[in-house]
């Protein structure tokens, strides 16, 4: 059980690909468009004064079409991911 936040499972990267080693982002394999994330903890944290370094706000999206459609937004937050080196 979570005290604070929820899982979140059934993500997808496009154009990059996850590093369960290193915990970080990283280029993904030749031909791979499409790359899964493992389970997120999303924890709710107070709004940063200033972005942090190696870190990417990777837009979360609810439909694949990323423009949604009329009366349908698709955009839904951004999520900072870990940059590799």
């Amino acid at each position: 059980m979570v005290k604070d936040g929820a899982f979140i499972a059934g993500l997808f990267l496009e154009g990059a690909k996850w590093n369960n080693d290193k915990q970080c982002l990283m280029e993904p394999d030749v031909m791979e468009l499409v790359c899964s994330m493992p389970v997120l903890h999303f924890k709710p944290i107070p709004k940063r004064a200033k972005a942090l370094q190696n870190i990417y706000e990777c837009p979360c999206y609810y439909y694949p079409n990323r423009q949604g459609g009329i009366g349908k937004d698709s955009y839904m937050l951004r999520i900072d991911l870990k940059t590799g080196d």
